[in-house]
């Protein structure tokens, strides 16, 4: 049975095909690739379906996409470690983009940010059902003022809905449960699934995106999402490969996801949320070339001296790929400023994403409190990505393994001895595309060509 899989991305649009044997074995049997048509994606996609179907078989079809920079959500709640890291986990989890997130209520300066960044989306949240209803209420107040033109998702307190409702009538408006219903009781699939709809709405229309809808009936996969339910099912069909980060970084973003469960420790306090077993952020500004002027800035604040601040080669280097995304490294040093911005990259994601530890001393003695995910005993690190899956002798361990504290002195909780895989054939993205239908066999096959590290 043959299985057809294309990624539609802001710079490639690549896609394979699969031969799927009676014993469910996927294998690939062909690939191809086009530059992705910015103006018209459906030349793009049209280029790389035709030479997979070149056979005259046509296949089963998936296909996801994130070009257009996939899309842009903010977030808004009230405490910062509750509600407002709900929203953002919730956006993530969706394949959206974190544009801003914003705590208790929203002023006359957040409302500009919030008016510069052109979110598609507010995710407007707050109180536990019955909880707090004063921020949700006067946050609604100010949105409606500002006329703000994005789509409002309301995931709060049940118990203002109806308020909510009259206060932004007129505007894009749109009803779901609330992320949080009680503080130990997350609930983000009802607003995930709005926004994932609404992605559908947004990102299709025009583009050619809704050309390819059309001439295939079916609508893309947002990119991000696939690989969040990808993660999911190797949780589920394959333990023994047991926790694992990955880590997906293109020219424009970087994303992590993790696969972790939260184990109860003697002498440690956790704050915050439960941790969800599987989870995503996702790094806007940090990228191999349309980022990198960002990725230079943190690989600046990384260096141990001020050599990189001086660098005029690195500098050109940095501005070359960043007007100019296909450009790849042409000698040892531009190879070399690659392998600096990936690090960068790498490094400054893991510690956005990892949770924190620090130690305090009660009466009854020295205890140790944990806020976030903590990801030091995670076995496994997978790369994926333009950058990752071509870089054979790139291993991203040494980025992660010693970052140790931050600027506030807590320790930094990323894996300290896992081991590394890459993803040298650039499959991940489109075995998760496949996984929606066949999740073993897509799940069986990134496993089996996965490149270990030594």
């Amino acid at each position: 049975m043959k299985l057809v899989s294309i990624d539609i991305g802001s710079t490639w649009t690549k896609g394979a095909a699969f031969e799927l044997s009676a014993s469910k074995e996927l294998w690939v049997a062909s690939r191809a690739a086009h530059p992705t048509t910015v103006d018209d994606l459906s030349q793009g996609f049209g280029a790389v379906i035709n030479t997979l179907s070149s056979d005259g078989a046509p296949g089963e079809l998936f296909y996801s996409s994130s070009a257009k920079g996939g899309l842009a959500v903010a977030a808004v709640g009230i405490v910062p470690d509750l509600t407002a890291e709900m929203a953002k986990l919730t956006a993530c989890s969706a394949g959206a983009k974190l544009t801003n997130s914003f705590a208790y209520e929203l002023s006359s300066t957040d409302i500009a940010t919030l008016r510069s960044s052109n979110s598609d989306i507010v995710l407007l949240t707050g109180g536990s059902d019955g909880g707090n209803a004063h921020y949700p209420v006067e946050n609604a107040r100010r949105l409606a003022a500002a006329k703000i033109s994005a789509t409002i998702v309301y995931a709060g307190n049940r118990n203002v809905r109806d308020d909510i409702e009259r206060i932004l009538a007129g505007q894009n408006l749109v009803c779901v449960e609330n992320v949080l219903p009680a503080l130990d009781s997350p609930n983000p699939e009802p607003a995930r699934a709005a926004i994932r709809e609404l992605f559908l709405e947004r990102i299709a229309i025009g583009k050619g995106l809704d050309r390819i809808i059309s001439s295939t009936g079916q609508e893309p996969s947002p990119t991000p999402y696939a690989l969040f339910e990808y993660c999911r099912h190797i949780a589920e069909l394959a333990p023994e490969f047991g926790e694992f980060v990955l880590i997906d970084m293109s020219g424009a973003t970087t994303d992590v996801y993790s696969v972790h469960e939260d184990t109860n420790v003697a002498g440690t306090i956790r704050r915050g949320l439960p941790e969800a077993q599987v989870k995503r952020t996702v790094e806007g500004d940090l990228g191999m070339r349309v980022s990198a002027r960002t990725a230079a800035e943190a690989a600046r604040k990384l260096a141990a001296s001020t050599e990189l601040g001086t660098n005029s080669a690195f500098a050109s280097f940095v501005e070359k790929v960043a007007t100019s995304p296909e450009i790849l490294p042409s000698d040892p040093d531009e190879i070399q400023f690659d392998t600096i911005l990936a690090r960068a990259n790498i490094a400054t994601s893991a510690i956005r994403h990892a949770g924190r530890s620090h130690q305090v001393y009660t009466g009854e003695g020295m205890i140790t409190v944990c806020v976030g995910r903590d990801l030091t005993r995670v076995s496994r690190i997978i790369g994926t990505g333009g950058y990752l899956s071509g870089a054979a002798d790139f291993d991203p361990r040494s980025s992660i393994s010693g970052l140790g504290f931050d600027s506030h002195g807590k320790r930094v909780l990323v894996p300290n001895s896992a081991r590394y895989h890459r993803d040298s054939n650039y499959l991940f993205p489109l075995l998760a595309n496949i996984a929606a239908s066949h999740p073993a066999a897509a799940v069986k096959a990134g496993l089996r060509y996965l490149v270990e590290a030594h």
